[in-house]
């Protein structure tokens, strides 16, 4: 009996050990659950106030900026940037990171910007290496900080956790910023600049934007519209636009729009932020800045893009000064008159025929190479008919200028013409590697098998014409066109648009912009595929690209919805900007631009999703919703990191945020 009794007595003593170790266990975890919850949401506040530090910090900097005036260190002349501009900037950095560290020494362990601009880190206080850097998915830069205001920093942060109860909490953060004197407009993917009523951004039915977008005023509509043959406008009901990044604002008008989610594709609002740094371009004053850096190395005087009278007279009076001595017309030489018409037609749709008692250089006996500077009166017609041509020197006409090649032409200097210029390429090449200056309209035009190609910069007193017919055009400078910029390719075409012009320029139209039915490429340079930056005084017109193609899959598939990898559709390379309105029709043509489209007025871009038939009666009228938006711009970083010659620069630097790392 005894026994059995001590052994219930340690079998009871046995079970409270048990449940007092378990109770004890379950307390201690509990407890340090709520440790590790304390700790988590420390961890979460701290990094959320350092990321903070950041951006206040970028917001202090963006005020420093506005006392760095880029005109006081830009030499126009020598196209530098002079030393003092590093100095004064290097300065204002200084501080910006002085004053955060103190306002804010109680959380951080190390806080510094580095500047990475010439593809190493150069950090603006060389004692403090806040540990291990993280690295961004990006290449090495490689700015000329000798010639360029551009500069790429990062804001590097370490933490330091206040609270030493909750143990050893860190975080290292990295943001990437952008320093940069282009315009604001190519900051943004798609965007409107103005506060009017009634006018802005006007997105009706599904376009999809990938990157940022600039808006005071923005008007969202479920229907596209578009029109059909005879003027008639019809609209076609479509899902809610998609816009895959921020949406900045510089007014308060745009509260009430992304309060409400069936504004946007899927609910999906984007968020809506402040920029109080957008600074816009004086076309006119850069205008003719532009006018003047073109004709620097040329013989014409810089004075006449000076305001006052008329450009084109004033250009023409210029080319007629030239002092080079005319070619004396003799009957055994290689100019002939023309007794009547024998140049060919154009397909641009105009008779380009010289009249009778023009000149003529025709190749048709033996091919011919004029080494001096060549001077005429009256209009010249060139014809590369059996055999190639080539000009060493200058060509300077007083009259039109007439270009025809069958059988390669090339003029290795610099073009002047009084008149107007033709430039019609039928077969084999034609190459203008100087600068082409016209008081009056140039139109270019090449067709299947041939090819054209302008290496130096073009320059109209009127308008520029370009059409290209079953083949591309190449123009690797500047363009200033005084009046309209028109790009056509063939309405015939039937499937893939093969109508194309390829650019590395700067264009600059002094009345309005237009291009239909052709492909808009970048020239690739240095292994980099280039763009055109088209900026136009008056409206802008881009249509029929594309007209009824489809994606090869038009399902969209994940964010940021857009159709990579398609053979069949490449992609508008360029950012298009004009002084009044823009209206894009995304309905039967299927827009897809890389890079970005900004009206300083109104901008109304009109799409649907999904495919289309053979013409504009055949839309989708089954849901759209999953399917590739017929109107896509995605937007181009790139542009901000290049040096681009004849882009205007904004009065101060403006800040663009990029990645933001944090481990």
């Amino acid at each position: 009996m005894k026994n059995e009794q001590g052994n219930a007595l340690i079998t009871v003593l046995l079970i409270s050990l048990i449940f007092t170790i378990l109770g004890l266990s379950i307390i201690a975890s509990a407890i340090g659950g709520a440790k590790r919850t304390e700790t988590r949401e420390s961890d979460i506040d701290l990094t959320y106030s350092s990321i903070k530090v950041l951006e206040n910090m970028t917001a202090d900097l963006s005020r420093s900026l506005s006392a760095l005036d880029l005109e006081d260190y830009m030499n126009y002349d020598k196209k530098i940037v002079e030393s003092g501009y590093n100095t004064k900037l290097h300065s204002i950095l200084e501080d910006v990171l002085e004053k955060s560290r103190a306002e804010n020494s109680a959380q951080l362990e190390c806080l510094n910007i580095i500047d990475i601009s010439k593809g190493s880190d150069n950090p603006i206080d060389p004692s403090v290496s806040c540990g291990k850097q993280l690295s961004f998915d990006q290449a090495d830069y490689e700015i000329d900080i000798g010639s360029d205001f551009t500069r790429v920093l990062d804001l590097v942060l370490v933490t330091n956790n206040p609270q030493e109860t909750e143990g050893e909490i860190s975080r290292t953060i990295k943001k990437r910023i952008i320093l940069s004197p282009l315009p604001s407009f190519l900051k943004y993917a798609v965007g409107s600049e103005s506060d009017e009523e009634d006018s802005g951004l006007f997105l009706n039915g599904s376009p999809n934007i990938v990157g940022n977008t600039y808006a005071n005023r923005l008007y969202i509509d479920e229907d596209a519209h578009y029109e059909v043959d005879g003027g008639t406008e019809k609209t076609h009901g479509t899902p809610m636009p998609s816009l895959m990044g921020d949406l900045f604002s510089s007014s308060s008008h745009l509260l009430d729009i992304v309060k409400d989610e069936d504004n946007f594709y899927k609910g999906d609002i984007p968020p809506l932020k402040h920029d109080s740094q957008f600074f816009n371009i004086d076309y006119d004053k850069t205008f003719r800045q532009s006018l003047r850096d073109m004709l620097k190395d040329t013989e014409i005087s810089q004075s006449v893009a000076d305001e006052g009278t008329s450009f084109k007279e004033k250009l023409r009076s210029e080319i007629s000064a030239l002092p080079v001595r005319a070619y004396e017309i003799t009957e055994d030489g290689f100019v002939k008159v023309i007794e009547g018409q024998s140049s060919p037609l154009s397909t641009l749709g105009e008779n380009i025929t010289p009249t009778a008692g023009s000149y003529i250089i025709d190749s048709s006996e033996q091919g011919l190479y004029i080494s001096d500077d060549f001077k005429i009166y009256g209009n010249l017609v060139v014809m590369s008919t059996q055999n190639p041509i080539t000009f060493g020197g200058k060509l300077i006409v007083e009259g039109d200028l007439y270009l025809t090649s069958y059988q390669n032409l090339t003029l290795m200097d610099n073009v002047y013409v009084t008149g107007k210029t033709y430039i019609l390429n039928l077969n084999g090449k034609l190459d203008m590697e100087k600068k082409v200056i016209s008081a009056d309209s140039i139109m270019a035009e090449s067709h299947e098998g041939a090819k054209l190609k302008a290496k130096g910069d073009i320059l109209t007193g009127e308008s520029l014409t370009i059409q290209p017919s079953n083949t591309s055009i190449e123009f690797s400078e500047n363009i200033i066109a005084a009046n309209e910029f028109t790009v056509k390719g063939e309405n015939s075409d039937a499937g893939q648009e093969d109508d194309a012009v390829k650019f590395d320029s700067v264009v600059y139209a002094g009345g309005k912009a237009s291009i239909s039915n052709a492909n808009i490429l970048g020239l690739s340079k240095d292994g980099e595929e280039q763009q055109i930056i088209l900026m136009a005084k008056q409206d802008l017109m881009i249509t029929r690209i594309d007209e009824f193609n489809n994606y090869n899959d038009t399902d969209e598939g994940k964010k940021p919805y857009l159709p990579e990898n398609d053979s069949k559709i490449k992609p508008l390379k360029g950012f298009f900007y004009t002084e009044e309105n823009a209206v894009l029709y995304g309905v039967g043509s299927l827009f897809y631009i890389n890079g970005g489209i900004f009206a300083k007025e109104n901008l109304t871009i009109n799409a649907i999703r999904g495919e289309v038939g053979s013409n504009i009666d055949n839309l989708p009228t089954l849901t759209q919703e999953g399917k590739f938006s017929r109107f896509v711009v995605k937007y181009d970083q790139d542009v901000l990191l290049k040096r681009i010659e004849l882009l205007p620069l904004a009065e101060q630097l403006q800040i663009f945020s990029d990645e933001l790392l944090v481990e």
